[in-house]
């Protein structure tokens, strides 16, 4: 630690002060005017003095050391040298204590009020140490050489203690040359008034003896008092030389008388001058003071911060500029030219002003306190502050106003109090939100809670927040508030999405961690990305966004939106959105960990529903984790595990000695080891085992634990055992039951083609009944029996449509029956495309007509096909049937085209479609697929199942379809051109 400046001058300042009183002691022997007599001043007690009075006790130490070295080389014995000089420095320090303990303002500091205390401690001082130089124990004591010592110590003491402490403290070096040219005529002319006396420089010294007071005195008045310390030394030093010359009026004396005069002389023209110096240096300097400060206090008064108005019934009578300012005016004197300031009170506040109970209160002596708006000389309305009371101007009363103005203080105020209640409020929701058990919990619906408390803590109508969902790539939106549409769902809402790659530079702001403050949405270009439809269809009109941060990654939004005008965001509320953040960051990552634990909780419940046996093992091969299987399988009951439950308590001695010895050391060095091991059952004894265990590692590659999942294999063990019994008489089974299926294989091919020869021949049979019954129900049906009521006719409808519906099923179970037991013949033909589909169209046309639905057909003319014509015609008339029936309102389109040697007609709908269950289900016998109009329209479930075997069995062809749950189906026929033989170009579909 390096030493203080003070410190390191300490011991030079001690050096010089041993200097000093060396050589003072070294000039003492020298002032003296004859042998035997004492100096006329002693210069060592006034330097030992000065310096403990300016410089601290310390220096006494080297002063009291110079003393007795001095006095030893007088030839003073070195005791009592010790004792004289110990005993002057014992009287300086005790003087110098009392200097510094009782006037007002201690010492060192040299003033006029101090001056008689010093001269009294100086005195006592030289008194003391001149009856000890006076003292000698071998001869009589003198009171006259007693007062020659204790006067030439005094006179040394004032010499040097003014000397020192006028030229010590602080100086201003650079303004000496200055001052000495100022200070040297009048140090010449009172040197020069001292040498004419003492030095004979004129003849007759009596007349300017008389003048050296006076020229002294007019020193004194021009002097500093360290210039006068100066010129006391040079004045003094001249006489003590002129006088040790025998000349001047003391020159031709006697010794003693001489000495006496001299010592006189010197101690009177020490201090009278210098006192005078010091008091009227002090009493200019003061009056400088005052000037400084009259001048300073009227500057003031003028240039004060309140105006200040002095009138009589509101003429005014004074006024400083600040008044003028205040009140309008552009100077003092314009508002002084005024006849009256009343009209310039708001008429409101005049009444309050001039009432007799204020006058009353004034003429008693009261200050009142008084508020009132003015208006201006510019015409700008502003409110001061006053204090008035009455005073006297020019011998009457008047009235004083010391005013300040205090518009911009009010608004300061209000806007202060309306920071304070918004801080408040937004102080009152954090506290409410801090403490929400919900939002702490990360439940689903404490965000409905925050966005209303945000609302009504802001006055915001809409408040959202949005979660960032990477996988997506899409801001969604949690909850968002509402004010204006709390009759739907309170106002709140959730669920919309934001393509972030819509708002780049918006998710570029967000991830920088600013936030996002625009108070004119539509004019900042901040806000430019959302003028494309977000601002006008919610009538955004100002927002703060302020970002959502997990684990230093953007995670979500949270958005304060204004809608009626332009809105500046405050500081205060631009921090309130901040801590929202934090906030809904605490929540998301508590939504985190709920659901963590909803999936924890998921996994063991999966895990205790499973089978398996499923446990965790840490690196200490403890016990981590079983689950319920596992439980079961080595006995334990309850939940909780064993404390210490180790790898070796579960298996027997040799599959734990395999676990050690091969399993760890595979799954530590590759990760995952799968095989073969044993468990310990309850009982004692073991189950065999199948194996997979895992090692799971950290970041850092280290092995956190291992998992294993096991799998009871006694009854496959059993199941093998089996199997090798029964590989060894094999060979026999099979040739056995493979005789056994060629004998009933052979059965069911009788069985089947006896089953088709009697539907193809029950034909006929069914079919004439059936045809009788519809033949004679439409003849009664066309009035020709006789005329049917309404009911009779009802009735007979439905016999005719069940029969027509009950020879269709026939007669397709009869083609089906026909085409598996190949009885069916194939009639190919040329003809036109045309002709068949128009057909079909013809045989819908009515029940299309009847539900309004639009049939279009799309074909090119002449085409032409080689194929069986009816057969043709009965696959396109089951695609228009179904197209009719299961198509509610919209156009069936009928497509015929020509692809390679391959004609496709397609039939397509915009009915009920199917998805992708109903297609797998479509083409089965009595399939339907399940949809509304099931129940209402009528079938079999064997058409498409029929046109399939027609279209790939009998037209050498193939049906595709395409179809979409509520949009339509399309159904695509596609057949040779040339017949049923192989197509020569294309591929068959």
């Amino acid at each position: 630690m390096s030493a203080s400046p003070h410190t390191r001058l300490q011991p030079f300042s001690l050096f010089l002060t041993a200097a000093g009183c060396a050589a003072a002691s070294a000039l003492d022997p020298l002032l003296g005017l004859s042998d035997g007599q004492p100096p006329v001043l002693q210069l060592a007690p006034g330097v030992l003095f000065a310096c403990v009075l300016m410089f601290g006790y310390l220096h006494a130490v080297p002063a009291l050391l110079v003393a007795v070295v001095a006095a030893v080389l007088q030839g003073v014995a070195p005791l009592p040298a010790l004792l004289q000089a110990g005993l002057d420095a014992l009287l300086v320090c005790l003087a110098v204590q009392a200097l510094r303990t009782f006037p007002l303002q201690p010492f060192p500091r040299m003033r006029a009020d101090h001056y008689g205390w010093f001269i009294a401690a100086a005195l006592a001082v030289s008194v003391g140490s001149g009856a000890a130089d006076a003292w000698t124990p071998s001869a009589p004591f003198y009171v006259s050489d007693w007062t020659l010592h204790a006067a030439g110590r005094f006179a040394g003491t004032l010499l040097m203690v003014q000397l020192v402490a006028g030229w010590t403290g602080h100086l201003n070096w650079r303004g000496l040359p200055g001052d000495l040219g100022q200070a040297l005529p009048w140090l010449l002319l009172t040197l020069l008034m001292t040498a004419e006396p003492f030095l004979r420089v004129l003849d007759g010294p009596e007349p300017w003896m008389l003048l050296l007071p006076a020229v002294l005195v007019w020193s004194a008045i021009q002097l500093k008092v360290r210039w006068m310390s100066l010129l006391l030394v040079l004045m003094h030093a001249t006489a003590l030389y002129g006088t040790q010359a025998r000349l001047g009026p003391f020159g031709n004396e006697a010794p003693l008388a001489a000495l006496m005069l001299l010592q006189a002389f010197i101690v009177t023209f020490s201090i009278a001058p210098y006192a005078l110096a010091i008091t009227l240096n002090e009493r200019a300097a003061a009056s400088r003071r005052a000037r400084i400060r009259e001048a300073q206090l009227l500057d003031l008064f003028d240039g004060s911060i309140q105006g200040i108005l002095i009138h009589r019934e509101f003429k005014p009578l004074y006024a400083n500029r600040r008044a003028a300012e205040l009140l309008g005016f552009p100077s003092v004197a314009d508002l002084m030219a005024q006849r009256s300031l009343a009209s310039m009170v708001v008429a409101d506040d005049m009444p309050v002003i001039a009432s007799d109970s204020n006058r009353r209160l004034l003429a008693a002596g009261r200050v009142l306190p008084m508020q009132a708006d003015v208006l201006r000389a510019d015409g700008e309305r502003r409110t001061l502050d006053s204090v008035i009371r009455q005073v006297q101007w020019d011998g009457a009363n008047a009235i004083q106003a010391t005013f300040i103005d205090v518009t911009d203080d009010l608004r300061a105020r209000r806007e202060q109090r309306g920071r304070l209640e918004r801080q408040e409020k937004q102080l009152s929701a954090i506290m409410r939100l801090g403490v929400d058990q919900a939002l702490s919990a990360g439940e689903d619906g404490a965000l409905a809670t925050v966005t209303e408390v945000v609302a009504g803590a802001l006055s915001l109508p809409r408040v959202s927040v949005w979660r960032l969902e990477p996988e997506q790539g899409r801001l969604r939106c949690l909850d968002l508030y509402d004010a204006r549409r709390q009759e739907v769902a309170g106002g709140h809402a959730a669920g919309d999405q934001i393509d972030p790659e819509d708002f780049p530079h918006y998710l570029a702001l967000m991830r920088s961690g600013r936030a996002l403050a625009v108070a004119d949405a539509r004019s900042d270009v901040q806000a430019h990305e959302f003028r494309r439809g977000y601002l006008d269809s919610h009538g955004v009109t100002a927002m703060l966004d302020a970002p959502v941060f997990l684990d230093g990654r953007l995670a979500g939004v949270i958005c304060l939106e204004h809608t009626e005008g332009r809105r500046e965001w405050l500081h205060d509320e631009q921090r309130f959105a901040g801590e929202l953040a934090t906030l809904i960051g605490r929540y998301l990552v508590a939504l985190e960990r709920r659901r963590a634990r909803a999936a924890q909780a998921r996994l063991s419940a999966i895990l205790d529903a499973t089978p398996d046996y499923v446990s965790t093992v840490d690196t200490d091969l403890r016990i981590t984790y079983l689950n319920l299987a596992a439980r079961r399988t080595v006995g334990l009951a309850g939940t909780t595990l064993l404390p210490d439950l180790l790898v070796g308590d579960l298996y027997p001695p040799e599959a734990y000695s395999h676990y050690l010895k091969v399993e760890l050391p595979a799954v530590l060095r590759d990760g995952i080891w799968v095989g073969e091991t044993a468990l310990r059952t309850p009982d004692g004894g073991s189950t065999p085992m199948s194996a997979v265990r895992v090692a799971h590692r950290d970041a850092d590659g280290q092995v956190q634990y291992i998992s294993s999942v096991l799998r009871d294999i006694s009854g496959i063990k059993r199941t093998e055992l089996a199997l090798r019994e029964a590989n060894e008489t094999l060979e026999l089974r099979v040739e056995e039951r493979t005789a056994e299926l060629a004998r009933a294989n052979e059965r069911l091919k009788d069985l089947d083609r006896l089953k088709s020869m009697f539907i193809a021949s029950m034909s006929h049979e069914l079919r004439t009944p059936l045809n009788s019954i519809i033949g004679f129900t439409g003849v009664v049906l066309a009035g020709m029996a006789g005329e049917l009521n309404t009911r009779q006719h009802d009735q007979l409808t439905r016999v005719y449509g069940s029969a027509r519906h009950l020879l269709a099923l026939i007669t397709d179970v009869i083609d089906i029956s026909k085409i598996e037991a190949g009885f069916i013949d194939v009639f190919e033909e040329r003809f036109e495309v045309a002709s068949v589909i128009d057909e079909a169209v013809q045989s819908v046309a009515q029940a299309a007509r009847e539900k309004d639905l639009f049939i279009q057909v799309h074909q090119p003319p002449g085409l032409l096909v080689q194929a069986d014509r009816r057969r043709l015609l009965q696959c396109i008339l089951n695609f228009m049937s179904n197209a009719v029936k299961y198509t509610v309102e919209g156009t069936i389109t009928v497509e015929a085209s020509v692809r390679g040697s391959w004609l496709d007609i397609s039939v397509e709908d915009t009915g009920i479609g199917m998805d992708e269950a109903g297609l797998a289900r479509l083409f089965q016998p009595f399939e339907r697929i399940d949809s509304q109009l099931r129940v209402k329209t009528p079938g079999t479930g064997l058409g498409l199942y029929l046109t399939r075997k027609i279209a790939t069995e009998l037209l050498a062809g193939s049906v595709d379809v395409r179809s979409t749950e509520g949009v339509g189906s399309r159904f695509t026929l596609s057949v040779p051109r040339e017949g049923s033989g192989r197509a020569a170009e294309g591929v068959r579909p």
